[in-house]
């Protein structure tokens, strides 16, 4: 038999075995791709699911704040219309359920406990609101990109000062300090999901009333059957005396109370304040110009300090020129038109309270940010002469300031424009007087209709909440700040609102 010795089939073998063993490599590293690919995806949806959950997170804590800040207005407005319920009472005749301090200041407190509880419980409602959101549909923030967001649940718990929940049957402090919500936003990414959770801390405030800014209500024991009237408002004839001459009387106690001058034409409001004696108070003395801007402005309207002096100007001195802001402790009677070519902005911004009385005003500008002023427009006294109250741009009551108008004697158009456009914040109000009781002052637009701000979910009209008439002159004035020397006053203080701060944390867990 012969040997086989020839290899030809060899070559193709080796060659088969080669190839399969590069594409079973091949094949190998395609695999390892495809899924280094896959995983890939799999962490791209993920970090786009919990971008989705971040936005849904950050629109819903926006709306949430926003909707925060509404309710704080809302709860400022419900306090004054609580408070005038107490201001109702004390006003002549006192009632009987507030006729001694201790009534009245039960009845502070049990607005303010009340406020407390009303404010937590509108706080709930809004946690309940966003839970409920949960039924409803998705969100998708962009249109065409499959992402969405939508509440999972939201839930709300009343924290103690030291942060512990006043509902556990274990824990003695009660008093609500802050509202915990707990917010859970779902995000999609195609089929991938993420959870985050927002908690929003919403303070709660220690007191719903200011008791160092209070309303004084006036109870007036008037002797002899004397009251307070416009003729004492407006004093026609100034004295004789001079300044000078009454400050020598005074020093030899041969004046009496009100002190009242003369300011001759080279005196300053400025000389005169530093010629008083250390035992002498400005309030009690009245001084009488012929020249508001030679007395008071020196060099300008601005900025001027009154200290607390009476100051009247005679009625054919019609303006101060230019603007009158900036003025505080002032207590300034014009027997005429108060006629300013600009502004009258920020008065009395150091905290004491002032009253500026004129019979007309006329504001080129505006009239606005008072603080802590009693503007009172009175009007002739000629009974077919109708003061006019003119402005500009805009008119503003605010920062516990009082705008007083006696209606029965300014331009009947003058009043309609007021009802239109003036505005309040910051427990500014709006005080008239009429002789007739059918007469009142509402807040009215152009078609007539009452002008409306909701209050906790119902529609009040802001007449309700900014404006107070009386048909008793002396009490209309005494409300508006003020008061003759010759007059008993027995004032009672009633708080006013306390604006709520922000109060508001929020944080976020992943």
């Amino acid at each position: 038999m012969k040997n086989m010795k020839n290899e030809k089939g060899y070559a193709l073998v080796i060659v088969l075995l080669i190839i399969v063993l590069f594409m079973g490599l091949a094949a190998t590293f395609m695999a390892g791709s495809l899924n280094h690919a896959k995983q890939e995806k799999v962490v791209d949806t993920g970090n786009q699911a919990v971008a989705a959950a971040e936005m849904g997170t950050i629109y819903y804590s926006s709306d949430f704040e926003r909707e925060l800040k509404l309710l704080k207005e809302e709860m400022q407005q419900e306090t004054q219309l609580r408070l005038n319920e107490l201001i109702a009472c004390i006003e002549l005749p006192l009632g009987a359920t507030c006729d001694s301090e201790l009534e009245r200041t039960a009845w502070e407190e049990d607005i303010d406990q009340d406020m407390k509880e009303l404010y937590v419980q509108k706080i709930l409602e809004k946690s309940n609101e966003l839970d409920e959101l949960k039924l409803a549909g998705e969100e998708v923030p962009f249109a065409g990109e499959q992402l969405q967001y939508h509440v999972e649940s939201a839930s709300a718990v009343k924290l103690n000062a030291s942060q512990n929940d006043v509902d556990d049957l274990h824990i003695i402090d009660k008093n609500v300090k802050w509202v915990k919500i707990e917010l859970n936003v779902e995000g999609r990414a195609i089929d991938n999901q993420k959870e985050l959770t927002a908690i929003f801390q919403v303070e709660i405030p220690d007191s719903f009333l200011d008791a160092t800014e209070t309303r004084k209500i006036n109870t007036v024991v008037i002797a002899e059957d004397e009251d307070l009237t416009y003729d004492k408002v407006f004093s026609i004839d100034p004295p004789t005396i001079s300044c000078e001459e009454l400050l020598t009387a005074v020093r030899n106690d041969t004046a009496k109370v009100p002190y009242e001058c003369k300011a001759s034409s080279t005196e300053t409001l400025k000389d005169f304040l530093e010629s008083l004696d250390d035992d002498m108070d400005p309030k009690d003395f009245r001084v009488y110009t012929d020249n508001y801007v030679g007395f008071v402005c020196k060099p300008n309207c601005n900025n001027t300090d009154f200290q607390g002096i009476n100051i009247v100007v005679n009625q054919n001195d019609v303006g101060a020129m230019n603007n009158m802001n900036n003025l505080v402790n002032a207590n300034l009677f014009v027997n005429g038109k108060l006629s300013v070519g600009n502004n009258i902005i920020n008065l009395g911004k150091n905290g004491e309270k002032q009253t500026i009385v004129v019979k007309e005003l006329d504001v080129d500008v505006n009239l606005k940010n008072m603080f802590n002023t009693n503007f009172l427009v009175l009007g002739y006294k000629e009974e077919d002469r109708y003061a006019r109250l003119e402005w500009k741009n805009h008119i503003e009551v605010s920062n516990h300031s009082n705008f007083c108008l006696d209606i029965d004697r300014i331009n009947e158009n003058d009043l309609q424009r007021l009802g239109q456009e003036v505005t309040f914040s910051d427990s500014g109000h709006l005080i008239y007087y009429s002789s007739d009781t059918n007469k009142k002052f509402e807040l009215l637009n152009a078609q007539d209709q009452h002008r409306m701000v909701n209050v906790n979910g119902e529609q009040k009209t802001m007449t309700s909440i900014y404006v107070t008439g009386f048909n008793d002159y002396s009490t209309f004035l005494e409300n508006c700040g003020i008061s003759m020397k010759e007059s008993k006053i027995v004032p009672i203080d009633v708080s006013v609102p306390e604006p709520i701060g922000s109060g508001f944390g929020l944080e976020v867990e992943y």
